[in-house]
């Protein structure tokens, strides 16, 4: 008598993906651009045009600048300050995010925002 076989089952490996969704839009449109060497990441949203530049890694993938720049707009984590010694100018400097999400300008559903006028001791 012999043995049952096995039945073999292949793990499919799906390629990460190279366009994201923007947290901001929805929509389907981030992009990382990273030059061969280069110490900072580029990632851009080509539909609401916010950007951010992100530290790059010499292990990242373009998933990891993603992430760095999901946390950046969603306010999870500051972004970062460009040294002014490193041969750039300091209009670069400055704070790289261009757009604020709209939950900062809005208060948060539930949340009620009273003046302290009119309040009723």
């Amino acid at each position: 008598m012999g043995r049952r076989r096995r039945k073999i089952i292949k793990k499919v490996v799906r390629p990460l993906p190279k366009v994201f969704v923007c947290p901001i839009c929805n929509e389907e449109a981030v992009t990382v651009y990273h030059e061969e060497g280069a110490e900072y990441a580029k990632v851009i949203c080509s539909n609401c045009k916010v950007s951010a530049e992100v530290r790059w890694l010499p292990s990242y993938m373009p998933v990891d600048a993603y992430a760095e720049f999901y946390d950046i707009v969603t306010g999870a984590k500051k972004p970062i300050q460009v040294a002014a010694g490193s041969g750039e100018t300091s209009s670069e400097g400055e704070e790289k995010v261009e757009s604020v999400s709209e939950s900062e300008s809005t208060p948060m559903q539930g949340e009620s925002h009273e003046a302290p006028e009119d309040r009723e001791d």
